[in-house]
């Protein structure tokens, strides 16, 4: 067991689970990218003029930088962004859904073949750092996030921190993604810790709800206006910033 501090609160740990997207780099800007790429695929299939029908169903009040932190993109796993999808496809053209579904997948994949992150890409202060200071103290460290393992991998290597991790828990790895227990006892398994000795530092809600359904340490990462607010009711700690986390040695 290690003492890891998150800001003026000390755990005994052996494990920290991180959230990515708003977690270990600022949010908006990579999804806002993101979506144009997929919103672009989708307009080819639907025709002009549903781009905002588009942007509301992933989560934007205003696209593209007014997000609902509890919405859409934010929120849910790629595979419910594609039925989503699918269920707008259908709404604009009637086509049968098995073919909707189909486009819906397409979309994201063709977004994906596209994609260059680093565009769109500004990570947290304290990041790699937190993840060097944990790796030299021998707590175990990875990820727990709702994203692709593919774009989690090319993420991870423009952090700078793929070589540091321990465990990378995705939902193509687990039955339930967030906020089932899952990926914590997933990771729990894999080190056979218990979940009260793994930390879970996250963003949103689901992050934290995933941590205290598992029984670990729920660290709630304070990002926006209004999400002290929203993350204190499920947070055992709070923390300003990636850099409020450090190990000292027993």
């Amino acid at each position: 067991m290690k003492s890891v501090w998150f800001g003026d609160v000390q755990v005994q740990l052996k494990a920290v689970g991180f959230d990515k997207d708003g977690t270990l780099f600022d949010a908006v800007p990579f999804w806002a990218y993101i979506d144009q790429l997929r919103c672009s695929e989708f307009s080819k299939i639907v025709g002009p003029g549903y781009e905002q029908d588009w942007h509301a169903l992933m989560g934007w009040r205003h696209y593209p930088d007014d997000i609902d932190y509890n919405g859409t993109l934010a929120i849910a796993t790629m595979a419910e962004e594609i039925i989503l999808a699918a269920g707008l496809i259908y709404q604009k053209t009637g086509r049968p859904w098995f073919q909707c579904k189909q486009l819906a997948e397409q979309v994201f994949a063709k977004a994906d073949q596209s994609m260059v992150i680093a565009e769109a890409f500004s990570k947290k202060p304290g990041v790699p750092e937190v993840f060097i200071n944990l790796k030299q103290h021998g707590v175990n460290t990875g990820i727990l996030t709702s994203d692709s393992f593919m774009r989690t991998d090319a993420c991870m290597k423009l952090l700078q921190v793929d070589e540091l991790l321990d465990f990378v828990i995705t939902p193509e790895k687990v039955k339930n993604g967030k906020p089932s227990p899952d990926m914590v006892e997933s990771c729990c398994s894999m080190f056979n810790i218990s979940p009260s000795e793994l930390a879970v530092v996250g963003d949103s809600i689901v992050d934290l709800k995933m941590a205290k359904a598992a029984g670990s340490i729920a660290v709630g990462l304070v990002t926006h206006e209004g999400s002290r607010e929203s993350l204190g009711e499920w947070a055992d700690i709070l923390i300003e910033s990636m850099m409020d986390i450090r190990v000292e040695q027993n």
